[in-house]
């Protein structure tokens, strides 16, 4: 039987990935527009269901208005259609495409021309490849709840904000119109500003050459070292006081924390490669490595 030490770090490890990860961060094989693929594998097109019924619904992302013309596997998005998170949306010039998260009700917007990928896998996390975006306050807003957004420049979250950003060639800019957000560079190192980045203000992450292999080659890194964090929760390894189980835990998290956000900006980078074999290759690695960082090792018998 597993000593009480054990018992607690697993249920430690096991809140973790309850409060983020499981279904709503996991990382499929991206489809794009490119790519051969069943329509109705990617929309449902059912009316959407009452209030009452909301939770019922597949976590995803319901559109609600389609301006223009917004692209899925090669078949124009209606309105009321629902994106099940794993495909991806090519929005022409002068389109816009506005969404709602079916369970939570965060709403966003959109504007092309451009690439994103919505409600990844039904969580809160928006994939941009290039295009606008902009974000809805006081809309399906929990304690500890956040919406990531992922670009190859670097990644943008936050709670509950109002926000307009723009990927292009010059790279990507960030406005903040209400509340507050954290821009994060790919790079990881010191911006130019300091977070969070608050109402009325605006930063920019200059554009760099995208090596999207070796962004998933960090993705892999982090995840590894996510998943050695947990094995280290329930194991009792390390010395001195940061041998002790919240110790342990709030480094695991930690680490969680940055493999998340490593493969998402991998995800964001994937979808750039013009060969489509590479582009799903890259895409399943950036898959195992989201399956590995949020594992929950088994108590020991």
């Amino acid at each position: 039987m597993p000593g009480i030490g054990h018992r607690l770090a697993w249920l430690a490890l096991s809140a973790a990935c309850a409060n983020g990860c499981g279904k709503h961060d996991t990382t499929s094989r991206p489809s794009t527009a490119r790519a051969s693929a069943t329509p109705n594998a990617a929309l449902a097109a059912s009316e959407p269901k009452p209030v009452a019924h909301e939770l019922s619904e597949k976590p995803g992302c319901r559109a609600l208005v389609v301006s223009g013309l917004a692209i899925v596997d090669g078949v124009p998005l209606q309105t009321s259609a629902l994106l099940d998170g794993k495909h991806w949306v090519e929005l022409s010039a002068g389109s816009s495409l506005a969404l709602r998260h079916t369970l939570t009700s965060r709403e966003f917007r959109l504007i092309g021309p451009g690439h994103a990928l919505p409600c990844r896998d039904g969580a809160e996390q928006i994939l941009l490849a290039d295009g606008q975006l902009t974000t809805s306050a006081n809309l399906g807003v929990r304690p500890g709840a956040e919406v990531l957004i992922a670009t190859p420049e670097g990644v943008v979250h936050y709670g509950d904000a109002a926000l307009d950003l723009e990927l292009g060639s010059k790279g990507l800019r960030v406005r903040v119109k209400q509340g507050e957000a954290w821009v994060e560079p790919e790079a990881r190192g010191k911006p130019a500003f300091k977070n969070p980045v608050r109402s009325g203000a605006e930063v920019r992450l200059s554009s760099t050459p995208t090596n999207a292999q070796a962004l998933v080659d960090t993705c892999q890194s982090a995840a590894q070292s996510a998943e050695n964090s947990a094995q280290r929760v329930l194991g009792g390894e390390g010395s001195g006081a940061n041998d002790s189980l919240g110790a342990r835990a709030a480094a695991h998290m930690r680490e969680r924390s940055k493999a998340r956000t490593a493969c998402a900006i991998a995800a964001a980078a994937a979808f750039g490669e013009r060969d489509p074999a590479i582009s799903q290759s890259l895409s399943a690695a950036i898959a195992r490595a989201d399956q590995r960082w949020q594992r929950v090792p088994h108590v020991p018998r």
